[in-house]
């Protein structure tokens, strides 16, 4: 039922655990999991676990420990080159693009006003002095006071609306306000695309082929599919497929302030002010939101392990673990259902339980 690219110790089995086998190319040290403080026992839990679910939409579970990858596992058919769209999870690259934008100088700071850099789309409806103080910080923290939220379909900004027009960046900035901006946070894809939208018109190209060359190319991504609009816009909210590995990468690179391999990629105070939890989630097993990553404090068995992750719909995660050196990976095609996100929760729970040191 799953393809496994790394044997780990099946519960009563008797087989040692091998070394992950890899490509060398992809930039990825391996070893075995007990090597890095991690039981095979446990993680062989998390396996059948997922082996045993009722349903088979689960692809990926990947875990790297100390900055080497120590179990890679696909199932229900998958493949370690398979692509899975992780949904809102891409919202965290986008943010990571947006901090490349400022680092280069194509932005000029976090706290840019928004509509400046899209002079070209003005007027705007609904102009007023409270949509002319939103910010690229507003945007990538989900406090622009746009009157757009995922949890209310009857909300202007709904995403389901915007999918149904042509041009999205006229539809976003002609949104009206719900409040003033950075009072208070609201979950909507709308500005994360507008965040995405605001790279493409300072840098002159797609966000995907901004990626290409700061991002995916210094991490050794060569293979990946991100959703256009019908205008061409990158679909900066979401919609990225990536592999498993390469999901990891972009956890270790945040895990070790934006450096991989030895090369910075995203300047480390980026990182540092990405991961800091400026608001508050009211969601359950959510705690903060950063610049478009959450925390959590987690807590299994007697221990509470602190972490920031990517979160996109049916429980495709990037978990980054800083105190354990941990980095876990999810992906699922459990797209709009009630369990794909507790199952990856329950998932992470039994490779948290592995971690020995």
């Amino acid at each position: 039922m799953r393809i496994a690219l790394i044997v780990l110790l099946l519960a009563y089995g008797c087989a040692q655990p091998q070394q992950p086998t890899a490509d060398l190319t992809d930039g990825w040290a391996t070893a075995q999991p007990e090597a890095e403080g991690l039981d095979p026992d446990a993680l062989a839990e998390a396996v059948e676990f997922i082996d045993q679910g009722e349903h088979d939409d689960f692809r990926s579970l990947v875990v790297a420990r100390n900055g080497k990858l120590v179990a890679d596992h696909y199932f229900n058919g998958y493949s370690p080159d398979g692509l899975t769209d992780m949904r809102s999870a891409g919202k965290s690259i986008t943010a990571a693009l947006v901090g490349i934008a400022i680092a280069d100088g194509s932005i000029p700071s976090v706290d840019a006003p928004v509509l400046p850099l899209l002079a070209d789309h003005a007027p705007v409806a609904h102009d007023t002095p409270e949509k002319q103080a939103i910010t690229m910080r507003h945007l990538i923290t989900m406090t622009s006071g746009l009157d757009a939220d995922a949890d209310d379909a009857t909300s202007p900004g709904y995403e389901d609306r915007m999918w149904e027009t042509d041009d999205w960046v006229r539809f976003v900035l002609d949104l009206p306000m719900a409040r003033a901006p950075g009072t208070a946070w609201t979950y909507a894809s709308a500005n994360s695309f507008l965040a995405g939208a605001v790279v493409e018109e300072v840098r002159g190209e797609s966000l995907a082929a901004f990626a290409e060359k700061r991002l995916f190319g210094p991490l050794g991504i060569t293979a990946y599919d991100w959703q256009s609009t019908p205008m061409g816009r990158t679909v900066g909210q979401g919609n990225l497929s990536l592999r498993a590995r390469d999901m990891a990468k972009i956890g270790q690179l945040y895990l070790d302030g934006g450096r991989w391999n030895g090369q910075q990629v995203l300047p480390e105070a980026w990182v540092a002010a990405s991961i800091t939890a400026y608001h508050s989630v009211p969601w359950t097993n959510y705690d903060g939101y950063g610049y478009s990553w959450y925390t959590h404090t987690l807590t299994v068995g007697e221990r509470a392990f602190d972490y920031f992750f990517a979160s996109g719909n049916g429980g495709n995660k990037i978990y980054v673990f800083p105190q354990e050196e941990l980095v876990v990976i999810t992906q699922s095609a459990a797209y709009n259902t009630r369990y794909g996100q507790q199952r990856s929760l329950d998932v992470l729970k039994r490779v948290l339980a592995a971690v020995t040191e």
